[in-house]
């Protein structure tokens, strides 16, 4: 294919680290391929790159692209080492490492990888333990943070454990930022940098009323302009503590009759921001906020002492039975690459260059991991975009950092593939329009309009007149006296939009025999994406009705399987029995199993 020059900059350009910004359609996964072709063209083998991954599917893809790549350049040698070769995830070549160089950390290489589901139930079991110990010994601090912080039962604190103790889990070292924590924390130093940062925080908050006001003096009279600057410019002029309490505490906006919708919008949200300035300055002074800092400290002291005691449990368990989380055996791998320098350093020059894809999906300690047996050969391609991954500890915040950097290296190299092939050029111009608008650095941690904005490149799409991709907005409205809910109207209304299109013989493209051409829609062409499930089955309802036809898709947990059910109601019986229970339970479960496919 015609590569772009950016495309061919990414695949051809060596020597240094590089880094590929490469948003939707761009042909990201071509361009990695021929990279790695081009270095075996001149003559790195294919055994000696590091190619990571974010998923099994995705090296899997991986392998077999490269694979065909070389085997139709007639390079089988390297093809047939593909298998072999270390196209793989960032967990399973951790764990390859680990079970190679286990004897440095004195354990066994048959290291088993347990269930985070499994885990989750050993650690409340622990800290269930735990608890019971100090009810026993009626501890103090104990006694304090439960009596302070709960009301009806200690399931709280318990739950805020266990999310804490999972939270902390992405730290190198969690035992030593625990110990450490107390003197970090609670010092003159560090509560003094805290209240410097809340001060910038409320101004902030400042700043948003002061734009706030600027967006309403073009949908209102100057008169009502100037009567509601008068009553906040106090405010506005504030940048202490003391000012911003005494002030916003003092606000009486002025009324707005006749008004648009957009001015009363904009005075809702002026209303809304001095509403959380009051809430946020309901402190007395300064040195009242400082004090209650210093007074969390017994709870936060007794909090560390139980996670400190449930994380040296939970490793000893992992222990006696060689099983571990693939964060643990992250972990355990950064440690041989610290301790041990012949082992970094081999895979320092084993490896010609590392491939890491989806860069913006890694976290602190994959990023660690890579920064020990790196060589300035480190290639990583991704899209700050397409970060989705925060609550599994991804930090996009280091692809942004690395973009930045390289921006203005000598040494490194920054790529931007911004031309999407896969999408018509009204939909690129659509979603360039709404980021422009809505992605910064600040929100989205990108400036979408200075580096970001796609480029339309599928130039095969025919340029139709009587073809218009534009985004449509489907508006509605919800008047007081009507009978269906909002997601209803919402569901009849998308519903309508389809059925329009249907009888109107709506046009779409289509590709035959690497062709567009076009033709008139059907109902498989639609697709409904929703932020949340719980709304399927109106959906299905509301369709069926109308007889447009619908299936849904959605992911569904083990534990909803009627097998499952099948299997707790068996136990449940034999239990009853067992006990001569006939009561309630032994009814359900026995009525459960009889109209099961077991007896139907």
């Amino acid at each position: 294919m015609a590569w772009t020059k950016d495309q061919n900059l990414a695949i051809k350009e060596y020597g240094k680290n590089i880094i590929v910004s490469a948003g939707a359609g761009s042909g990201k996964t071509a361009v990695l391929s021929e990279r790695v072709l081009e270095h075996v063209k001149n003559g790195i083998g294919i055994d000696e790159m590091l190619i990571l991954t974010f998923t099994n599917a995705a090296a899997e893809e991986m392998k077999k692209r490269i694979r065909n790549k070389l085997i139709d350049n007639n390079l089988f040698d390297d093809a047939n080492k593909i298998d072999i070769s270390y196209i793989t995830t960032f967990d399973a070549f951790a764990l390859s490492l680990l079970k190679k160089y286990s004897y440095t950390l004195n354990i066994s290489k048959d290291i088993n990888i347990i269930d985070n589901s499994l885990i989750t139930l050993k650690k409340e079991e622990i800290l269930t333990n735990i608890f019971d110990k100090y009810y026993k010994e009626e501890n103090e601090l104990f006694y304090k943070l439960l009596n302070d912080l709960t009301l009806k039962d200690d399931k709280d604190i318990f739950d805020a454990i266990i999310y804490l103790d999972e939270s902390l889990n992405n730290l190198i070292d969690k035992e030593d930022y625990l110990n450490k924590y107390i003197n970090n924390y609670y010092n003159d130093i560090n509560v003094n940098n805290i209240i410097d940062d809340y001060i910038v925080f409320l101004n902030n908050k400042i700043k948003q009323i002061r734009l706030q006001l600027d967006n309403i003096s073009s949908y209102v009279e100057s008169t009502y302009y100037d009567s509601l600057y008068d009553s906040l410019k106090e405010l506005l002029s504030s940048n202490t503590y003391e000012d911003i309490k005494l002030y916003s505490n003092n606000i009486s906006m002025p009324r707005l009759s006749n008004s648009t919708e957009e001015a009363s919008s904009i005075k809702k949200e002026i209303k809304r921001l001095i509403d959380e300035l009051i809430e946020l300055t309901k402190y007395s002074s300064i040195e009242e906020i400082i004090n209650s800092i210093y007074l969390t400290k017994d709870y936060v002291d007794i909090i560390i002492k139980i996670l400190l005691e449930l994380n040296n449990k939970v490793l000893l368990y992992k222990k006696s039975i060689n099983s571990y989380e693939f964060i643990d055996i992250a972990k355990m791998a950064i440690n041989i690459l610290q301790d041990n320098e012949d082992i970094r350093l081999e895979l320092k020059d084993k490896f010609k260059e590392i491939l890491i894809d989806e860069y913006q999906d890694t976290n602190d300690l994959q990023d660690l991991f890579m920064s020990l047996i790196d060589n300035n050969n480190e290639y990583v391609v991704g899209d700050i975009k397409q970060s989705i991954y925060r609550f599994r500890n991804a930090n996009p915040d280091l692809f942004k950092e690395k973009y930045d950097k390289y921006s203005s290296s000598q040494e490194d190299l920054k790529i931007d593939l911004k031309e999407n092939f896969r999408s018509r050029e009204e939909v690129i111009n659509n979603i360039n329009l709404i980021f422009n608008l809505i992605m910064d650095k600040e929100i989205g941690g990108a400036s979408y309009f200075d580096d970001h904005q796609m480029v339309f490149g599928q130039e095969k799409y025919t340029n139709n007149d009587n073809l218009n991709y534009n985004m449509e907005i489907l508006n509605y409205n919800l008047d007081d006296d009507i009978k269906y809910s909002k997601t209803e109207v919402e569901i009849f209304t998308i519903a309508k939009d389809i059925k329009d299109k249907i009888n109107n013989n709506f046009k779409v493209c289509y590709e035959e025999d690497k062709v567009f051409k076009e033709r008139v829609v059907n109902y498989s062409d639609f697709c409904i994406l929703i932020d949340r499930s719980k709304n399927f089955e109106l959906y299905k309802k509301i369709f069926d009705y109308l007889n447009i036809p619908i299936t849904i898709m959605k992911d569904s947990k083990i534990s909803d399987s009627i097998d499952l059910d099948i299997i707790k109601n068996i136990y449940n019986l034999i239990i009853c029995v067992k006990n001569q229970d006939y009561k309630e339970k032994f009814r359900y479960s026995f009525m459960a199993i009889a109209r099961s496919y077991l007896f139907e």
